[in-house]
């Protein structure tokens, strides 16, 4: 598998890998939706060739332990994947798999309507379902006992793609961020702290100790908030903006690129230009606009319904295919979890799908 993935690498594979999949850790992200016929959710970034290519030879133990049975994954994308170049990346990497593995499929679940044409394009089985529709709304939602103590929240990496910067004037600030020290560069995380000394760190200790936060925390530091911003300019669909929506925040967002505006609405999100000034004013329009939390989640909650149902058809369609006769949607409580992505240790995997 490395000699065909290096197929796909127009630079060195060594320093990606040990960067984003450190060689002692043996798992990768996915869900498993099925065992009969095994279905998966994986989580895959499209950023680069090599990117893809590191992504998939973290699943090469299911790969080869699934072997010829027949199986399905069901690739969600981390990151903006709208260019051509992207989908025959994707289209090589198929037609080689699929010489080894004929009885593996893959389906592209795609955050925009222009990577699901793009990789049609390309002859790629791919359909719109955007990663956000599963974020858990029993985890992420509004909590009236929580007092309201900051006006704006920015849930993000401290990364410079997230352009911490543009909410440089909004004074009464909350920060929320996730920290991994492989993919993490410490200088700009240090930039970003000193910028932003007066902001409120939700994941900082009372002796400034970075603390991880589990869902249920990040939901109870969100209603301590009002509006939430969306700063990067390109990226994937971003799970922080379905959050906040959940949580029954309005959101002040820049034009974005990637699949995170989706699930917006004029009604509760404003667009505004990369300038910290238009961010601030937009903050300060939300505020006086004073929409409800509950209006903020319920009809987010009704356009995530229509991509949860198109989840469910694609199982449902597999299901057909391959003579299960069993309604997804009932079984459905029992396989989502939150994101239906987590770590886990491909090998194992395969030990509980031979077990049943």
């Amino acid at each position: 598998m490395l000699s065909t993935i290096k197929k796909y690498c127009r630079k060195p594979l060594v320093w990606a890998y040990s960067k984003i999949i450190p060689p002692k850790v043996n798992g990768a992200g996915y869900g498993v939706v099925s065992g009969d016929p095994p279905i998966l959710y994986v989580a895959v970034v499209g950023g680069s060739d090599q990117e893809y290519a590191i992504c998939n030879k973290a699943l090469t133990p299911l790969f080869s332990g699934l072997g010829k049975r027949r199986a399905y994954f069901l690739y969600k994308w981390r990151w903006y994947a709208e260019d051509s170049g992207q989908g025959e990346i994707v289209k090589r990497f198929e037609e080689v798999h699929t010489r080894k593995y004929p009885t593996h499929h893959f389906i592209h679940l795609c955050n925009t309507l222009r990577q699901q044409e793009v990789f049609r394009e390309k002859g790629l089985t791919a359909e719109f379902i955007n990663q956000n529709c599963l974020v858990d709304e029993k985890t992420f939602r509004p909590l009236p006992s929580v007092k309201k103590i900051y006006d704006a929240v920015y849930d993000a990496r401290l990364k410079k793609y997230k352009r911490h910067e543009l909410a440089g004037n909004i004074q009464n600030l909350a920060l929320i961020y996730d920290y991994n020290p492989i993919v993490d560069i410490p200088e700009d995380m240090k930039s970003i702290k000193s910028r932003f000394r007066h902001a409120h760190y939700f994941n900082h200790s009372s002796d400034g100790t970075y603390q991880a936060l589990s869902a249920e925390e990040v939901n109870r530091a969100l209603n301590a908030c009002k509006v939430g911003l969306c700063l990067s300019q390109r990226e994937g669909a971003m799970y922080a903006s379905i959050q906040y929506l959940l949580s029954g925040l309005p959101v002040v967002s820049t034009k974005s690129e990637g699949g995170r505006d989706v699930f917006f609405d004029d009604e509760y999100v404003e667009i505004v230009e990369d300038d910290a000034d238009a961010v601030a004013q937009g903050v300060r329009n939300v505020l006086r606009a004073n929409i409800s939390p509950q209006r903020v989640r319920e009809q987010t909650l009704k356009k995530i319904e229509k991509h949860r149902k198109r989840f469910q058809a694609v199982v449902q369609n597999i299901y057909e295919r391959e003579g299960i006769q069993t309604n997804f949607t009932q079984e459905w409580e029992g396989v989502f979890f939150n994101k239906l992505i987590k770590w886990q240790n491909p090998k194992e995997t395969i030990k509980s799908f031979e077990r049943n």
